[in-house]
This record gives C-alpha cells, sequence and structure tokens, in this order.
C-alpha cells in the first residue's frame, strides 16, 4: 500500500467507527440497532477492492469491541460477518464491472447474501453465545432479523449509491487517489 491509500483507508475507517458511535437507532426491535458505519467500509471496497474492505472491516470489528464495548467478541465477529459479507460482496462485483449497473447489482446481491448469511448465523449462534432459546429467534426472524439486515443493506447502499462518486472525485481533484484507480463510472 502506498501512503495515500493507507491515508485513505484510515481516514475512512475512523469515520466509520464515529458514525458507529454516534448514529445509532432501533429498527424493528430494541436491541436491533442501525448504524451507518458501513457506509465508509462500502467505498473502501470500491475505491480499493474488496481485500482491502474486508481489511478495513476487520480493523473495524475490533476497534468496535475495544472502544465501545457493543457486543464484546461475539458482537465483533457478527458485525465482521455482516459488514464483510456486504463490502466483499459488493466490491467483488464492481471490482468486475465497474459501471453504476455493476455497483447497483453488486450492492443488492451483498445485500441479499448479507440478509441470508445473518439470519442463518443469528438462528445458530445467538442460542451459543447468548442462550436465546432457538424457538424465541424463530418467532423474531421474519418479523425483524431478515427484515433489518434487509433496510440495514438498502440503506447503506442507497448511502453508497449516493455519495462514492462525490468522494472519488474529491479524493482525485485533491491528488489523494490516483487517477488510474477506480470510481470513474459510478
Amino acid at each position: 500500500m502506498d501512503t495515500r491509500k493507507i491515508t485513505n483507508v484510515s481516514l475512512l475507517t475512523g469515520i466509520s467507527l464515529f458514525l458507529m458511535m454516534t448514529v445509532r437507532f432501533p429498527l424493528f426491535q430494541p436491541f436491533l440497532i442501525y448504524e451507518p458505519g458501513d457506509l465508509p467500509i462500502l467505498m473502501i471496497s470500491f475505491l480499493y477492492g474488496p481485500a482491502t474492505g474486508l481489511s478495513a472491516t476487520l480493523l473495524l470489528s475490533i476497534l468496535m469491541a475495544l472502544f465501545t464495548g457493543l457486543g464484546g467478541p461475539f458482537g465483533a465477529f457478527m458485525h465482521f460477518l455482516a459488514t464483510g459479507i456486504l463490502v466483499g460482496v459488493a466490491g467483488h462485483i464492481y471490482q468486475k464491472k465497474h459501471t453504476l449497473k455493476g455497483a447497483i447489482v453488486g450492492l443488492i446481491f451483498g445485500s441479499v447474501m448479507m440478509t441470508a448469511i445473518m439470519s442463518l448465523a443469528n438462528y445458530t449462534l445467538n442460542p451459543i453465545f447468548y442462550g436465546i432459546p432457538r424457538e424465541a429467534i424463530s418467532k423474531i426472524m421474519l418479523p425483524a432479523i431478515v427484515p433489518f439486515n434487509i433496510v440495514k443493506g438498502l440503506i447503506n447502499s442507497g448511502l453508497t449509491l449516493l455519495v462514492y462518486k462525490k468522494l472519488a472525485d474529491f479524493l482525485r481533484e485533491r491528488g489523494l487517489l490516483h487517477s488510474s484507480e477506480k470510481a470513474e463510472e459510478v
């Protein structure tokens, strides 16, 4: 990584942590908290590829557990899983097809995959780590967990589509992003 890339990734990861700590509200259930922290991480994945996006997700998950205590190690793992799937899938598809359509397809497919995997993860892991009976998880799966993940993915995807091109242009104009780096099409 060059200095510009390290600086941009670090700054966006810091913004993500700030957003996670300051913009929070419940959706569907009091314990399902939406926060827009995935937005800067999605931008990292679009700018520098899914591997860098996943690395930033891992760093953010660790920082989240250390500085906020939100969910402890299990919460950090679940965050890494959810955001990692969204960022990895969306970034991979966008890396293959650098167009607005590629970004939209990647974000939709990433949101769908995140919803599916997080439904399975909540069903299998919450009873182990939180002692919640699977029957209780099943009862809230369709009215809460599935819609939460769909809405979270769609909000973060929509925000990414609104902000990404402007951010890439801003970084490029200031010499903080090589002109050969991604972001031409979205």
